[in-house]
Order: structure tokens, then sequence, then C-alpha cells
């Protein structure tokens, strides 16, 4: 009969593994968290960008003709480069506008959203 009770060696490095493989997956699980919030943050205010440029043209009530127009703004403390293309469409009386907003410094679209005008 042994008197020692605990655990072996191997036990204990084998319960280290466990955890050690548990802690990365947890880690890694976290750190693609945080990506993913700060992505969508990013989306979500762009189209808010791309948006605001839309009900910017409508409101101005011109009948643009075919062009494009570029420009910047900053939302949520953020800089963002916005580009519009105002094309034809079958309709004469519709203009389509096309949105598309990047990250100032980025070109990687974050969001890109299509509106229409129509001639008054």
């Amino acid at each position: 009969m042994n008197k020692f009770k605990g655990f072996t060696l191997i036990e204990v490095m084998v319960a280290l593994l466990v955890i050690t493989i548990g802690l990365g997956a947890l880690i890694e699980s976290t750190g693609n968290s945080a990506w993913q919030a700060t992505y969508l943050k990013q989306k979500t205010i762009a189209s808010w960008v791309a948006q605001n440029q839309i009900a910017l043209h409508r409101a101005k009530r011109t009948w643009g003709t075919v062009s494009s127009t570029k420009g910047t703004t900053e939302m949520a403390n953020i800089e963002w480069r916005w580009e519009m293309k105002i094309s034809k469409t079958d309709d004469p009386s519709l203009r389509r506008l096309d949105v598309d907003v990047f990250l100032d410094g980025d070109d990687s679209l974050k969001a890109s959203l299509t509106g229409f005008i129509a001639r008054l």
C-alpha cells in the first residue's frame, strides 16, 4: 500500500496541457470578437456616411448630369472618404446614385449604397 497520495508528474503535465489549449482557444476567440466589433462599427458608420451623401444630394433638389464627385466627411471622430457616381437609368426622369465609402487613407471599401433621385 502506497502512503503517498497525490498526482504524478504525468497527470500534472496532461492537466497543464489541457488548460493551455483551453486558454489559447479563449484568447483567440476574444481577439476575433474584438476584431468583429471594430469591423461592424466601421461598416455601420460608413453606411451612415453613404446615406447622408444621398440625402444631401436629394435635399439640394438639383437635377445632376451624369458625373462623379468625391469628398471627405467626419463622422464619429473618424475621417471618411466617399465617391459618388451619378448615372442615367432606363427611366429618363430618374438618376442613379452609387456611393462608395472608405476610411480616409485606406483603399478598402467599407460601404456601398445605391439610391435614386427623380427629376422634379
